[in-house]
């Protein structure tokens, strides 16, 4: 039997709705933004557990943290999620059980998650590309320094 978990995540702690394929309510706690953490949700949900979580705020370290280790792992596009909902979810509570009502019922609006390696080539280009400004810096700066003390 099929678990559905809806997370809203934070910096330091996720709230989780854990529902089950007839819609109850099994679970609905907080817990810690780590490994640990996950742990913890997963001991409590058992093997069959498909997650939905919204694309914001620290998405890629959840999704990584659950991706090989649950049967599916959704990213919920979050302007779509507030049109079904119809309304401006204010609580963590409300946030994850909507998430996983959601996905229960096979309405999840998705939102593309990248696969692991264009994550990781993603990542690379971006930290090239903060190098490269940096550099550049570096040198508009020494040049500006230079021309100063010359002229």
């Amino acid at each position: 039997m099929t678990n559905y978990v809806g997370l809203d995540v934070h910096k330091k702690y996720f709230h989780a709705t854990v529902m089950d394929e007839e819609g109850d309510v099994l679970i609905q706690e907080s817990f810690p933004n780590d490994s640990e953490g996950f742990d913890s949700l997963l001991f409590k949900t058992g093997d069959e557990v498909e997650v939905a979580l919204e694309a914001c705020y620290a998405w890629e370290y959840v999704y990584e943290e659950l991706e090989d280790r649950v049967e599916e792992v959704k990213l919920a596009h979050p302007k779509k999620t507030e049109a079904i909902t119809k309304e401006r979810i204010k609580t963590d509570t409300r946030a994850s059980e909507a998430l996983a009502q959601l996905l229960r019922m096979g309405w999840l609006p998705e939102a593309w998650a990248p696969p692991k390696e264009t994550r990781r080539l993603r990542e690379k280009l971006g930290r090239r590309a903060y190098l490269v400004w940096k550099r550049t810096g570096f040198k508009n700066k020494i040049e500006a320094d230079l021309a100063y003390s010359v002229g």
